[in-house]
């Protein structure tokens, strides 16, 4: 397994996260999240993984780029990974929402991988040439 990006120790009852750093990207195609967390005992809720875009990595929106909810098993260990349709450049961070107002969780770590487009793809797509279509 990859090492992670970040690790939170702990969430409580109805607060949110931030995974330390963020996900920075360049002509990106793909994206996969994988977010890992242990439910409290006493849960009684989903916990929702949620992205937040920044074109500067400074700058974050207020809204969120897309979210994933990972259901709820008291006192186990769950794992989620989800498809993100990615903007080609910016970057992402990771937030975790703990949906209880009962109980914690514990020991989140999240990982991404990223697949980006080569660099002369890239550049090759911005002119398209119609000349001997229409000749």
């Amino acid at each position: 397994m990859q090492k992670p990006m970040g690790r939170i120790e702990t969430i409580a009852a109805s607060s949110r996260a931030q995974i330390p750093g963020s996900i920075p990207f360049v002509r990106a195609r793909t994206l996969t999240v994988t977010a890992r967390m242990t439910f409290g005992a006493s849960i009684d809720a989903d916990a929702t993984i949620e992205l937040y875009y920044s074109p500067d990595g400074e700058m974050w929106d207020n809204l969120t780029y897309a979210t994933q909810g990972v259901t709820f098993t008291a006192g186990a260990l769950r794992q989620q990974t989800f498809i993100v349709d990615p903007p080609e450049h910016g970057h992402l961070s990771i937030w975790i929402l703990n949906g209880s107002d009962q109980d914690t969780i514990t020991d989140i770590r999240a990982w991404y991988s990223i697949q980006s487009w080569p660099p002369w793809l890239g550049d090759s797509r911005g002119l398209i040439d119609t000349a001997e279509v229409y000749d």
